[in-house]
């Protein structure tokens, strides 16, 4: 955890106190579920304040909404994944097929994590010097409907048809 007013990469975090609107963008930078699966296998749900651009960045977790939150660094994890739900559906099986639809500009990859999770989807250029990548499920029944992997946690991104 960082000292209260910092957000732990030097961007000095709201306090409530004055500047409104500087709160609402801090707290808006990837609204929405999120699941944080560690390199080390830990999970955590939530929601994050998760800025690519940025080394860390700040998860409340479900169990704690009204908590101040955990400040995660991002070279630690294998992969933030933007949910639909946190419960998500165990019996559901992703699709890998290489058939379905992308969106123009996108090119269609295959990722492999080093613990042996794939997982098949399109991406556009991301920007170099980042510690990890975006893409989306190919699946449209995924409930994953973004996933930033992490560079450290892949084994391998080939690009498909």
């Amino acid at each position: 955890m960082t000292p209260a007013g910092e957000t732990g990469d030097g961007a000095p975090e709201p306090t409530g106190r004055g500047d409104q609107s500087r709160r609402a963008l801090w707290a808006s930078r990837s609204p929405g579920k999120v699941v944080a699966r560690f390199a080390a296998g830990q999970v955590l749900k939530g929601y994050a304040d998760f800025d690519p651009d940025r080394p860390r960045f700040r998860l409340v977790s479900i169990d704690d909404p009204k908590g101040k939150g955990i400040e995660i660094r991002v070279k630690d994890l294998k992969a933030l994944f933007f949910v639909r739900s946190f419960a998500g559906n165990p019996a559901y099986s992703e699709s890998k097929d290489l058939y379905q639809s992308r969106p123009p500009g996108t090119r269609k990859v295959h990722v492999e994590f080093v613990d042996g999770e794939e997982l098949v989807g399109h991406m556009t250029q991301d920007p170099f010097g980042r510690a990890g990548f975006f893409f989306s499920p190919l699946d449209p029944q995924s409930n994953n409907v973004r996933v930033f992997a992490v560079h450290g946690s892949v084994s391998r991104v080939k690009r498909l048809l």
